[in-house]
């Protein structure tokens, strides 16, 4: 019946009781064979309360580990949907990145046809002005040239208002020539204005990327870190 005992005790889940205390003491007509099972019960209840408590350190370990795993699991989605975040919030500023670039190319290539036509104008006034000059030169020699009588003097008359037509017309086209290029000047000033707004913010625009970047960058190597722990952890456990 002791024997019986003694392995229904070993066989007991963790909840179930100890050897009964008045067990630790044999009466004085016990003989050896008694004594012996009795010395062997009490070796497997101590062996039993070894196992008992081994098997509570490990169910608090394995309870551990679980509750850290759970938090190592829901730190990694957290990161994960962060990481997911930032890339897409990269991937809108690399997009705006190119529009304004895009739009840069536009400006410069309106800005460089306009500084052409201003230069083509330029040209055309100074030849205009250098026409003017020569005509009055010659005006200036027939003046001197030419017999100041009636007849010579009407002829001179008609051909001066004749030439001062021809200059008030030049002067016409010279001032609408001018008139076009003063146009053009403001065009252009509004044109270098928006390329310059467009720079910087383009400049900005990078500025914010790097940063958004290195951001990534950190939360990625803090991800690693916190997987690299756990692995350690895990390994510690094992």
């Amino acid at each position: 019946p002791s024997k019986t005992k003694s392995v229904a005790v070993v066989m007991a889940d963790e909840g179930a009781m100890p050897l009964e205390p008045e067990m630790d003491d044999l009466p004085e007509f016990a003989n050896d064979t008694n004594k012996e099972l009795h010395r062997r019960m009490k070796t497997k209840n101590e062996q039993l309360d070894v196992v008992r408590a081994s098997l509570t350190e490990n169910k608090e370990r394995i309870d551990s580990m679980q509750k850290h795993l759970d938090q190592v699991v829901a730190e990694q989605q957290r990161t994960q949907a962060l990481v997911s975040a930032k890339i897409k919030e990269i991937e809108t500023e690399d997009h705006l990145k190119q529009l304004a670039e895009r739009e840069r190319g536009r400006f410069a290539s309106e800005l460089k046809k306009h500084q052409q036509e201003i230069a083509e104008l330029t040209d055309k006034v100074a030849g205009l002005q250098t026409a003017i000059f020569k005509g009055n030169e010659e005006m200036d020699q027939f003046k001197l040239q030419m017999n100041w009588n009636q007849e010579e003097l009407e002829q001179w008359a008609l051909a001066a208002r004749q030439k001062e037509e021809d200059n008030l017309a030049l002067l016409k086209y010279t001032k609408a020539d001018e008139a076009k290029m003063k146009d053009l000047n403001l065009q252009l000033e509004k044109m270098q204005a928006a390329v310059q707004a467009k720079q910087a913010e383009l400049e900005v625009e990078i500025t914010e990327t790097q940063a958004k970047q290195i951001e990534l960058d950190k939360t990625a190597d803090d991800f690693r870190k916190l997987h690299a722990e756990r692995r350690e952890l895990v390994g510690q456990w094992e």
